[in-house]
């Protein structure tokens, strides 16, 4: 009993659970023509099929020494990489190997693009973008009505922390919600232990975290989506409001294909004051509000995860990693979200 108690006891550890699958296929698989592997979960398979597979790297979100960059802005220095603790240290390793083994990296935005090249410029020759999509049967809403009203609705989808800006939308909303009492503001999704609602604003609701089902007919109350991320890869949150017909609020770094002022409005990062004039402007204006959210749905047509798929063969295709012809049925299944 005190053996069985003390393996209960034992703590998980993210990377040797990472490593000890790639190692179960490594005995279980032979090199095969090409691996897409994703990041954190490819550097033992990499390091052993180099010159033997073609490595292709599913980077899912920006290289994390970027958010350091972020973080300390124009005082960041490249030392700063070393003065952080164990596990980033071991994590920062990690994504320098296995960005610099791949033979190509898939970028879910130019934003993960833009941080494998300030990481090592060498490496953005191996860089393809390649956005993610939405399920339109599930997420399409066409026949959204815009009608003048006071009391919006805004929604943000995601966990509830500081990496994708709650903070900075909470402090925007306590400004937004005194001069527009009517307004409410719904958040779908966990909340980080981190963050401190403790002084929680008027009007704002916790959903938490639900099914798609619900999540869909809820979206389709909301009026305005706002998601003033720091970092991301392909925010699949933004493409689902594209399809819902949602006017989109957000960031650059949310790795979005939105336009500012064409298809969203596109704020500055860690802005408070940002995402209080962006809300205004959206609240007082209902053509605005309704010609970037039906511009951002016509785009959300042409990133369907059936486009991702003949995305992903496409770029296959063009680095000769497979010979032209139909995407194989394996290739379907790996790429099936």
């Amino acid at each position: 009993m005190k053996k069985i108690y003390q393996l209960r006891r034992k703590p998980v550890d993210y990377f040797y659970l990472n490593e000890s699958f790639q190692e179960k296929a490594l005995k279980r698989f032979s090199p095969p023509e090409i691996c897409i592997s994703f990041d954190m979960s490819s550097n033992v398979l990499f390091r052993n099929w180099k010159g033997k597979s073609k490595l292709v790297l599913d980077l899912t979100i920006g290289v994390p020494q970027y958010r350091l960059k972020i973080q300390h802005g124009d005082q960041f220095n490249w030392k700063m990489l070393n003065d952080v603790d164990p596990v980033s240290k071991r994590m920062f390793a990690q994504y320098v190997e296995e960005v610099n083994l791949a033979d190509i990296i898939l970028c879910g935005s130019e934003f993960v693009k833009n941080t494998v090249s300030w990481l090592n410029p060498d490496n953005e020759s191996k860089c393809r973008v390649l956005p993610y999509g939405v399920d339109l049967e599930d997420f399409g809403n066409p026949n959204k009505e815009f009608v003048e009203k006071k009391d919006l609705q805004f929604v943000f989808v995601g966990t509830v922390g500081w990496r994708k800006g709650a903070d900075v939308l909470l402090k925007a909303w306590k400004n937004f919600v005194a001069l527009h009492p009517e307004c409410e503001l719904h958040f779908f999704g966990a909340v980080d232990n981190h963050i401190d609602l403790s002084d929680m604003p008027a009007n704002v609701h916790m959903h938490g975290m639900v099914n798609r089902a619900i999540l869909v007919e809820q979206l389709k109350k909301m009026d305005v989506f706002v998601f003033p991320t720091t970092f991301e890869g392909s925010s699949i949150a933004v493409f689902q409001a594209m399809a819902m017909q949602l006017p989109v609020i957000t960031t650059a770094n949310s790795g979005t294909v939105l336009k500012h002022g064409i298809s969203c409005e596109m704020i500055e990062v860690g802005n408070v004051y940002a995402v209080t004039n962006a809300m205004e402007k959206l609240y007082a204006d209902l053509a605005y509000r309704k010609a970037i959210a039906q511009q951002a749905y016509r785009l959300s047509n042409d990133y369907t995860w059936q486009h991702y798929k003949d995305r992903l063969s496409q770029i296959l295709n063009e680095d000769e990693l497979i010979a032209p012809r139909k995407m194989s049925e394996e290739l379907q299944v790996s790429v099936d979200l």
